[in-house]
């Protein structure tokens, strides 16, 4: 909906970068200010870090998911037609960065895990049982609306890891949490939205270190931000409510700042605490795999396929990455799947490398919905998803990445200590 070109830039965009070594293991963790990675970018950014030693599997791109920034990704041109200079100079960028910690003497470190619970996000799936009529459903009895449901699951833990070396230098961080970046006021300019507050007042508190962002599951997770509209605005409201159903109320620009504040001063007050655990891994294990999209949805789909990257750290932290935008409830189904042992931190991201687009559930398939139709044509997805097959599908796709892990273990030396660069 956006067609002219930005010209303000509300805040930089970032790439960060961590890499964790461990005898014959190591992996490359990216986190950029972007909606989506893609195939163009990613591709790209594998053939450089290949010339320097890496190999695909040792290498995690996680975009943070912010709709405020250029698009990269040519299957997603309807959200924004990708410029090749700026997907060449961010590979440039990429490359260049990896070549600057290459250049760094290495630490070893341990790792300090701070978790919490934040109160800023809400589920955007409401079942509406009245008619609604909208560009775009047309006609409908009764729908699943773009609107706040807070009786809904959403998942409000909030990860903070800090890196730091045997001499209480911190060295970078890793946060996680779950929310859409989708609300920054005005919409039209370059902004990290609020991973970028985030960031920026961490670095606040403990220096200009990389901080490397996962996204969640966060695909029907958006801001839950309090708004207080004028009586033309709630009549306006009211009249889109009658004619195509409920909808969030669009917030001011000093309403989305004291939002993102109070969300980043929340991570800091969370790192602020007493960590979860406090550990010096001896081990460093990374597991991926595939499968085709066809495995789980029936149609016309993009050339790319659904991948699944796991890394963890010691026997106490992981993270399992998706190429899609999974609904939140993915998490519970995937730690049925896959239990997480006793004191072991798992962490599930998304935006991983070339995503395909939305991940519902089984439950949600029915309902229908933008997560289940309507984000279709925008990613070039034309067909419907197989409610039987997804959660095996899915769920053995992940299975397989945590059995390429096991395998890896065997691939490893002796162990040595862990150096963060």
């Amino acid at each position: 909906m956006r067609k002219a070109p930005v010209t303000t830039i509300l805040d930089r965009l970032e790439i960060s970068a961590v890499l964790l070594e461990c005898a014959a293991q190591r992996c490359l963790i990216f986190s950029f200010d972007l909606m989506i990675v893609g195939s163009e970018l990613q591709n790209a950014i594998l053939a450089k870090l290949e010339r320097l030693g890496f190999a695909p599997d040792e290498v995690m791109l996680l975009a943070s998911h912010t709709h405020t920034a250029p698009a990269t990704d040519q299957a997603c041109e309807r959200l924004g037609i990708p410029d090749t200079a700026f997907v060449n100079d961010a590979a440039a960028a990429a490359e260049n960065l990896v070549r600057q910690i290459q250049q760094q003497q290495s630490s070893e470190v341990s790792l300090e895990v701070f978790q919490g619970k934040l109160d800023h996000s809400v589920s955007r799936r409401r079942f509406w049982p009245f008619p609604t009529f909208g560009r775009m459903y047309g006609f409908r009895l009764t729908s699943i609306a773009f609107a706040p449901n807070p009786s809904a699951p959403s998942d409000e833990r909030a990860t903070v890891v800090l890196l730091r070396t045997s001499h209480g230098k911190l060295v970078g961080l890793i946060w996680h949490y779950t929310c859409h970046p989708t609300a920054v006021v005005p919409q039209d300019v370059v902004s990290a939205d609020y991973p970028g507050a985030v960031r920026r007042a961490l670095r606040e508190r403990f220096g200009e270190i990389p901080c490397v962002f996962a996204q969640g599951f966060c695909g029907d997770i958006r801001p839950n931000i309090k708004t207080s509209a004028r009586w033309r605005t709630r009549l306006r409201q009211m009249i889109r409510m009658i004619a195509s159903g409920p909808l969030f109320a669009p917030p001011s620009a000093e309403e989305w700042t004291r939002w993102s504040r109070s969300l980043a001063a929340g991570i800091c007050d969370i790192a602020r605490g007493e960590p979860v655990t406090t550990f010096s891994p001896a081990s460093l294990q990374t597991g991926s795999a595939r499968i085709a999209l066809g495995e789980f949805f029936g149609g016309s789909t993009p050339d790319k396929m659904l991948a699944a990257q796991v890394m963890r750290i010691g026997e106490e932290l992981e993270i399992v990455a998706l190429s899609a935008e999974p609904s939140v409830e993915w998490q519970r189904a995937l730690d049925e799947a896959i239990p997480v042992p006793s004191g072991r931190t798992r962490l599930y991201a998304g935006y991983l490398g070339a995503l395909f687009g939305y991940l519902p559930t089984a439950a949600q398939i029915p309902q229908g919905g933008y997560e289940v139709e309507g984000f279709q044509p925008l990613f070039g997805l034309s067909g419907h998803f197989k409610q039987d097959r997804i959660r095996p599908a899915i769920a053995g796709c992940v299975t397989d990445a945590f059995e390429d892990l096991e395998r890896a273990k065997g691939r490893a030396t002796e162990p040595l200590p862990l150096p963060a660069q």
